[in-house]
């Protein structure tokens, strides 16, 4: 489960790490998500961050879950370090979301993205619950929306007239669960491409 290994170096692990994928292996799973009629280029950019943001999500989820099954005996993070891992983790789902979900709603309107639209939030958001849970027994639209509200707490450009982030809502339950919870929905479609090691998949 572990994404970063607790041991010093040794021939075996030169740098005194481990990892579960490398970015490369997500191609499969990206390509396959990705629509046909999305200008190639477009697409291109797309796979270049997203392979690197699923990696980043593995490294965060491999920490974070250790760290909330082990509490009853001992921490494996300090706690503002399980927090902030949550909070990037909410973002890091949020941008492999938006994207996605970007895709979706401009082949819905005729669109293959070359032109550089903009999709706001409400839009791809729609686009992609209609498309992956489109009766709503998988509420994905209340986790992708508790993502969002996770992601947007830590905006500083309106400090004076907001309340002291509640570093508290960025725990477990609030916060990476939904977000996990969200990606394994998605994770459903092209199973076949999914990276076989993997900690995204995790039952929880």
């Amino acid at each position: 489960m572990f994404y970063l290994d607790n041991f010093p170096e040794s021939p075996k692990k030169p740098n005194g790490y481990c990892n579960l994928t490398n970015s490369s292996e997500w191609m499969p799973w990206l390509i396959c998500m990705v629509p046909r009629s999305i200008d190639t280029s477009v697409a291109s950019y797309f796979y270049s961050n997203a392979k690197h943001i699923i990696v980043g999500l593995e490294m965060k989820a491999g920490l974070i879950i250790p760290h909330q099954e082990s509490r009853s005996t001992g921490s494996v993070l300090f706690e503002p370090y399980f927090q902030i891992m949550s909070f990037e983790f909410c973002v890091g789902v949020f941008s492999l979301f938006e994207g996605l979900g970007s895709f979706i709603y401009l082949v819905n309107n005729g669109k293959n993205g070359s032109e550089g639209e903009r999709v706001i939030t409400n839009n791809w958001i729609s686009a992609i619950v209609n498309t992956y849970d489109g009766d709503g027994e998988k509420d994905l639209e209340s986790k992708l929306k508790l993502v969002k509200s996770v992601r947007d707490k830590m905006h500083q450009d309106k400090l004076g007239i907001r309340e002291d982030i509640d570093w508290h809502s960025f725990d477990y339950d609030r916060a990476f669960k939904p977000a996990l919870e969200a990606v394994q929905i998605i994770l459903t479609n092209c199973e076949e491409a999914i990276p076989k090691n993997t900690n995204l998949l995790y039952n929880q």
